[in-house]
């Protein structure tokens, strides 16, 4: 099948999953022939067509090992925020808001059922079509790769009727297809080590914080993760942010600010809506709303005078 690949502002999240479906087939050997290079805007029926065709030919086993491309394909800065999530938690809520960023007609649903095992579900938003067994396979897969990766350990997925999918690294081949709307995502925790006081030095301790804040701006900080990262208690950073009459919401912020102005002065870069997802923003409303308060314009605008 020939995928017409182009890309809009609106659609990034979709043209990101299609361009991971395309890597992940080729990694296959299974020859998908891209239209144009570039991104992935393909109706959503023939998306169904495409990887329900890959199924009947390769079964599902094909489907699954899709998401083994997520490691090596070409940079991909929506796949790059997901895997610097802290956790799994964390990778699953960056998820979540990347659902809202996009027009997609289904949502991933979590259950925490244990500290190191999630349920996860994979359904219509609201009253419309449900995910088929084929899109809901790739979704678990992926999401059970990027676990893999921000937890540094092997997951154990299966259906919630007990059929495993995936278990000590690898992809377990099904004989039918599973009729598959929701998965368990298990795994043994890693031990963390020792968080140790150190002294940093008030002269460079905001750069310092706005750095760590800036990496990831994804993250949904606290302040208590923000204090782990630079070697302090909570309540030391906390004093020490106030000596400088600076606040903890008030960095995480600027950090976003920061992060969406960088890309909005790329006029080849993200589009819009993911440069809002990328920096961090829980939606598109939020990105607009944070960004005019803080600049005094509107993302769209300040590109408009400032894109080089």
């Amino acid at each position: 099948m020939k995928i017409d690949a182009t890309t809009s502002d609106q659609d990034f999240a979709s043209a990101a999953m299609m361009r991971l479906v395309v890597a992940g087939l080729q990694r296959q050997g299974i020859k998908v022939e891209m239209g144009r290079p570039g991104g992935a805007h393909l109706p959503r029926e023939m998306k169904r067509a495409l990887l329900a065709d890959v199924m009947a030919a390769h079964g599902p086993l094909a489907i699954l090992r899709i998401a083994d491309a997520a490691h090596d394909m070409s940079p991909e800065p929506v796949v790059q925020a997901l895997m610097n999530a802290a956790d799994a938690g964390d990778l699953l809520d960056r998820w979540q808001r990347l659902e809202r960023f996009s027009h997609g007609r289904h949502r991933v649903r979590v259950e925490r059922p244990g500290p190191s095992r999630y349920r996860l579900r994979h359904g219509a938003k609201d009253d419309g079509p449900r995910a088929s067994t084929v899109e809901t396979l790739l979704v678990m897969a992926v999401l059970s790769m990027l676990i893999e990766q921000v937890e540094g350990v092997e997951v154990t997925m299966q259906t919630t009727d007990g059929q495993v999918l995936r278990e000590k690294g690898r992809w377990v081949a099904a004989d039918v297809p599973v009729a598959c709307g929701s998965c368990d995502i298990e795994w043994h925790p890693r031990v963390s080590d020792p968080v140790l006081e150190n002294g940093v030095s008030d002269a460079g301790l905001v750069d310092d914080l706005r750095r760590h804040l800036a990496a990831d701006p994804m993250r949904r900080w606290t302040l208590h993760e923000l204090a782990r990262a630079t070697g302090m208690s909570s309540r030391t950073l906390q004093r020490r942010l106030a000596a400088h009459s600076l606040t903890f919401s008030g960095l995480v912020a600027d950090a976003r600010l920061q992060t969406a102005a960088q890309y909005l002065c790329d006029r080849s870069g993200p589009g819009l809506a993911a440069i809002g997802f990328l920096a961090g923003y829980s939606d598109q409303a939020h990105f607009t709303r944070s960004f005019a308060r803080a600049v005094g314009t509107t993302p769209a605008v300040y590109r408009a005078d400032f894109a080089v």
